[in-house]
């Protein structure tokens, strides 16, 4: 909720700004003298000297009031607005806020009796007008204001500074015997003497009252100035033959206190204008925004069972009624204020009145059309207390509903809320501690909500409804609910003052011990078997309820009053040391806490105490039981129904330094979240969105269970981030494949959570099948694509190697041979050359060595030929890259065929050469 300043308001200066009565003091009156509806009331003397000057002046005059011919009060007239108020009445009529009256702070010029002088022989300082005698005061006023957007004001309706006639008649009536009707009786105090109206300020009138025909008084013809009183607005229409629809707002206004003179000066009332408090038991209703006012209940009624007159009290329409709810009275002999919790009722009229007739009685409410509901209904007495009207809706079932909330009686100051629902019959509800919604299993979810002052009656386990075998959860179905103490025991708590969940916390030791079953020697006392564990759910809850104001907020936080301020056994010391025949001293031992290494304490009084060994796991309790957040203690708030909620805002708190400026809104509506995105049925999907049926609520909790055990506890994530359940995956650490199940609930600004589950909307349940890794899939093809390749590249580099070592042991064996050959051939020559002559010899060794040269060109050429070939056949092998094929084998036997024939051609040619050079070589071989 947005809040935007319309105005930071506006008051009267102190003194005059400007013009001929510069820097004199200014009252509020002449401040607002231009306003319409008091123009023709005002001194044109003092307060208005020239009706004119109220004429919308130039508009240099609002750059520059000192220039000639602009006019102050012309000026000002924009800036009106009502003064500085407490206690005043509110509504909206007509589409305008309208101002009623209050305790208000202004300027305004000293009576005479509040002058000082007189005493011995000094003169007594009169009031003249032309001396200074303005002052800051508080006064009761009953002016009406109204707004169309509430920074421009108007002033519909003055006022009077009298009282209304009804209260002159009874308070200021003077008579030498009152018991004699024919004695003279004088109304009224000197000042209020008049001979015109136009004498009286506002709108009072001057009339004739009591017997003296002689002298006229000032009489307000509508409700005295008062504070305090209550104001409500009744909506009224009526559909014409012709269909047309005729509607009006009647304003009404009961009760309040008034301030009247119950002191004589000669034959007048007299003494000061706040004197004495007087409790009001009027009622007053206009239709026309405040302008005129008819006196729908008079003053002072006489019977026992009769309206009492009240302040501080609150009032509602409810359709053709006008609702009125305690407040206070105030007795001005006894000085005494006495506090109210009764409920009265006045039948309304529904037709509107006739425009122009406001003393049509056809529309108006009379005597026996008030009758009191109850005296004493179940809600304390109290004061300042807020009250709002929530009609009938699809919200509440199409109920009638009056809540009443906070206020104060002499002592204390309240923060509680009752419910109605306006019959008779039925009793208010207490809407924080006794609301049980059994009747309903949508609104069970609110009997989880637990505060301080919660009887422990509330105090449940919550368990959630189960998937069926199927898989299904057709019908929304509630928790269910078991309650972790039954009657006798509550009894039993209840016998030694233990209540409340706060009681529980906040109790001694020996009322805990005593409800272990530990009490003093030869008294019978009667255990509950599980309080401990009730205390630790007791402790738990309220330090998850515990809220702390940060130290710069300005804004009580809504637990304050409620908070207990506890003190928790120590958890390093629960007890000094013993001897023998005492192991533990009492010390600050709580009866539940376990001690470490102790297992009895020896308490005075009570003797040995068994200590227990662990403490209770209350978390799945604390999980399922949600805090209930109220406003705190506060008198003077206001509460509306607005956008179909109850809202509470601002109001007085403990300390009178301490103002509320929080709003709170009531909500009982439990959202209802819904899955949108789900993982599909044996998939490893993983991830959930959820949405719900309210617009504020995004935040969400979940819990995931298996075989009917959590996985998780309630977890939290909003609409935006979803539910990753991908940890699921045994290979991430989680519980892997199988069935589960998860259920969602939304969680709105009020804290109210769905209160069924189903699997068409919020359950679901799925098979989840953990993901193939991939990534290691692709791995491994990737490192055996990889090692293949590198063995077939291993492979070649092998086999080519291990043809180059062939070739050359080919080519040694070739050049072993021929050296070997030509060895012999040599050796042969050489033996037979020494028996011919020695040229022979030398021709011999010529063609020898020439032979040898061809011999190692032809050599030379073949090799690079093969090297040739063979460089020729690994570019090939490498621009293929593919295994050798049978083709392939068979192209080598052909060359290495082709290569035999070459080698036998050559030799057959070395050897034809031989045999020409070396015909006993030829012989020989």
């Amino acid at each position: 909720m947005t809040w935007r300043e319309a105005t930071p308001g506006r008051i009267a200066p102190a003194t005059w700004s400007s013009g001929p009565r510069f820097s004199e003091p200014l009252s509020n009156d002449e401040w607002i003298a231009c306003q319409e509806s008091i123009i023709d009331k005002m001194d044109y003397t003092l307060l208005l000297p020239d009706r004119t000057f109220c004429d919308e002046p130039p508009h240099f005059c609002y750059m520059d009031m000192n220039i000639p011919g602009c006019h102050a009060q012309g000026i000002w007239k924009k800036d009106n607005m009502w003064s500085p108020r407490r206690g005043h009445g509110a509504v909206v009529a007509n589409d305008k806020i309208v101002v009623i009256g209050g305790r208000a702070r202004e300027y305004a010029r000293l009576q005479n009796n509040k002058l000082v002088g007189g005493l011995g022989n000094q003169k007594r300082i009169e009031t003249v007008q032309e001396h200074s005698t303005i002052r800051e005061e508080n006064v009761l006023k009953n002016d009406i204001w109204d707004s169309d957007d509430g920074v421009n004001w108007k002033l519909v309706n003055p006022g009077c500074r009298d009282p209304q006639e009804d209260v002159l008649l009874q308070t200021e009536v003077w008579s030498r015997d009152s018991s004699d009707p024919q004695m003279t009786k004088l109304v009224g105090s000197a000042g209020s003497k008049c001979y015109k109206s136009s004498e009286c300020y506002g709108v009072a009138e001057c009339k004739v009252l009591g017997n003296n025909t002689r002298e006229k008084v000032c009489v307000c013809p509508m409700f005295s100035p008062r504070e305090n009183h209550a104001v409500t607005i009744q909506h009224r229409f009526s559909v014409q033959d012709d269909d047309s629809v005729i509607s009006q707002d009647v304003i009404y206004v009961v009760g309040g206190f008034i301030n009247v003179k119950q002191a004589f000066c000669a034959n007048r009332s007299c003494g000061p204008a706040d004197g004495y408090k007087l409790a009001m038991d009027d009622a007053w209703m206009s239709s026309d925004r405040g302008v005129t006012w008819i006196q729908i209940k008079k003053a002072f009624g006489n019977s026992n069972d009769a309206f009492i007159g009240r302040g501080n009290h609150k009032v509602v329409v409810v359709e053709d009624r006008l609702m009125i709810f305690g407040g206070e009275t105030f007795n001005p002999v006894a000085r005494h204020t006495t506090y109210l919790n009764d409920v009265w009722q006045v039948s309304l009229p529904t037709d509107p009145c006739c425009e122009g007739c406001v003393t049509d009685t056809s529309c108006l409410p009379n005597d026996s059309d008030w009758n009191m509901l109850t005296s004493n209904a179940e809600w304390h007495e109290r004061s300042g207390h807020t009250v709002v009207y929530e009609p009938p809706s699809s919200n509440n079932a199409f109920r009638h509903r009056v809540y009443l909330m906070g206020g104060k009686d002499a002592t204390d100051i309240f923060s509680d809320v009752w419910m109605w629902s306006l019959d008779p019959d039925e009793e208010w509800i207490n809407d924080i501690v006794q609301l049980e919604t059994t009747n309903s299993s949508e609104n069970q979810a609110s009997d989880a909500f637990v505060s301080v002052v919660s009887p422990l009656s509330k105090l449940k386990r919550y368990h959630l409804p189960l998937v069926g075998t199927d898989g299904q959860l057709s019908k929304f179905t509630p928790h269910v609910r078991h309650s972790i103490v039954d009657q006798s025991d509550l009894d039993v708590m209840e016998s030694v003052g233990v209540r409340t969940v706060g009681d529980l916390v906040s109790a001694d030791l020996y009322t805990i011990l005593k409800l272990r079953g530990f009490d003093y020697p030869g008294r019978a006392v009667t255990a509950v078997p599980n309080i401990c564990l009730l205390r630790e759910v007791a402790i738990s809850l309220v330090k998850k309820c515990s809220v702390t104001a940060p130290t710069n907020s300005r804004v009580d936080d809504g637990w304050k009053t409620e908070k207990l301020q506890i003190e928790l056994a120590s958890k390093s010391s629960f007890c000094g040391v013993g001897d023998d025949t005492k192991p533990c001293e009492r010390g600050d031992w709580d009866g539940c806490s376990p001690i470490p290494d102790v297992s009895v304490v020896d308490v005075f009084g009570l003797g040995d105490v068994d200590v227990p060994q662990g403490l209770h796991n209350v978390s799945s309790i604390i999980q399922e039981t949600f805090c209930l957040q109220v406003p705190a203690s506060r008198y003077m708030g206001a509460a509306e129904f607005i956008d179909s909620k109850v809202v509470v805002m601002g109001g007085v708190g403990h300390d009178d330094m301490i103002l509320h400026r929080d709003s709170w809104t009531r909500d009982e509506k439990n959202p209802k979240a819904v899955i949108t995105t789900q993982p599909r049925f044996r998939s490893p999907q993983f991830q959930f969105y959820f949405d719900s049926n309210e617009a504020g609520a995004h935040v969400f909790e979940y819990k995931i269970m298996r075989d009917e055990t959590d996985i998780t506890p309630w977890l939290i994530t909003t609409k935006q981030r979803g539910v990753n359940v991908a940890w699921l995956d045994n290979k991430k650490g989680g519980p892997g494949r199988g069935w589960y199940t998860l259920y969602v609930r939304a969680v709105d600004p009020a804290g109210n959570r769905d209160a069924l589950f189903s699997t068409q909307a919020n359950v679901y349940r799925w098979y989840y099948v953990s993901p193939i890794p991939y990534g290691v899939v692709s791995g491994c093809i990737v490192t055996a694509l990889l090692l293949i390749v590198a063995v077939y590249f291993e492979h070649r580099r092998r086999k080519r190697r291990a043809i180059i070592r062939k070739f050359e042991l080919r080519r040694l064996r070739r050049k072993f041979k021929l050296k070997s050959e030509n060895d012999t051939t040599f050796a042969s020559t050489g033996h037979s050359g020494r028996d011919g002559p020695s040229s022979n010899s030398h021709q011999t060794s010529s063609r020898r060595r020439h032979h040898s040269r061809r011999e190692e060109r032809s050599n030379h050429e073949g090799s690079h030929s093969r090297s040739r070939h063979s460089h020729s056949h690994r570019s090939k092998s490498r621009s293929t890259g593919h295994a050798r094929t049978e083709s392939h084998v068979r192209r080598r036997k052909r060359r290495s065929a082709r290569e035999e024939e070459e080698r036998l051609a050559r030799r057959r040619e070395r050897d034809k050469y031989l045999g020409e050079y070396y015909p006993n070589m030829s012989t020989r071989r």
